[in-house]
């Protein structure tokens, strides 16, 4: 008479479960590795920049309209008061200081993740210029050699919103 124990006949052998143990923690892995790495991929917009910069600032050449400088018609008070406004449509943004110095205002703005808090200081800058007022934007962030392109989107979401709150 054959007897075999139901229970232990049913289990693969030692090795093979080990085999397969091994699969699973290989598995997962590969996609904790994976997962970040194409996440990051879909934040980085610039590779040769975004890995080894910290800040951003306007140009006038910048291929992308939201990274230039903004001129507008009316006086710097003005100006300074639908910039102001505009930042605090923004989440996660907070006006730190207003300073007029001579022909330029300078606004200081502070912009902190979520999850890690970082911080980045945002300086727009109101100058007189013949037509108007010119808007330009820096952004520095305060922690790393790389800023995985924040401190370009900061200025292109401000830019932004000056841009609706001024056309409004």
């Amino acid at each position: 008479m054959n007897q075999e124990n139901p229970t232990t006949d049913s289990y693969p052998p030692k090795k093979v479960r080990r085999m397969i143990s091994l699969y699973v923690v290989l598995g997962i892995l590969a996609v904790l590795i994976v997962v970040p790495l194409v996440a990051l991929s879909l934040i980085v917009d610039d590779w040769s920049r975004d890995l080894t910069t910290n800040h951003a600032e306007t140009t006038r050449s910048h291929p992308n309209e939201m990274l230039r400088p903004l001129t507008v018609s009316g006086d710097r008070p003005s100006v300074a008061v639908d910039v102001s406004e505009a930042i605090e449509r923004l989440k996660n943004w907070k006006i730190e200081s207003i300073t007029p110095e001579g022909k330029r205002t300078i606004i200081h703005a502070t912009r902190t993740t979520k999850l890690f808090k970082f911080t980045d200081d945002i300086r727009v800058y109101l100058n007189d210029v013949e037509g108007g007022i010119q808007i330009t934007a820096t952004s520095q962030s305060r922690v790393g050699k790389g800023d995985l392109g924040q401190n370009p989107r900061n200025i292109a979401e401000l830019m932004s919103k000056v841009r609706e709150q001024v056309e409004s």
